[in-house]
């Protein structure tokens, strides 16, 4: 997605977009649990699982743009679409 050429906008606000994008796109939960994170990738996603994980390693880029912190995400070894959040969150 390329917002800042076809509406000439910042490069920050571009990257906000493609978070919000991946956000409500990529994800079909956010919950917080014990004071962990977790995100699972919706089921319904179109993308591989090679794609998956390079969406989820941009998404972490974006994550960390706006956050200054080193995040990582950890998959759940019994469900592979749900990762824990790990890092600055």
């Amino acid at each position: 997605m390329h917002v800042t050429q076809q509406f000439g906008l910042k490069k920050s606000l571009d990257h906000l977009f493609q978070l919000i994008y991946m956000s409500s796109n990529l994800f079909s939960s956010f919950e917080i649990q014990d004071q962990l994170c977790f995100l699972e990738i919706s089921n319904k996603t179109p993308y591989s699982e090679v794609d998956q994980q390079k969406l989820l390693t941009y998404f972490l880029d974006l994550v960390e743009h706006f956050t200054h912190e080193k995040i990582h995400l950890i998959q759940d070894p019994v469900n592979t679409t749900r990762y824990a959040v790990s890092g600055g969150l």
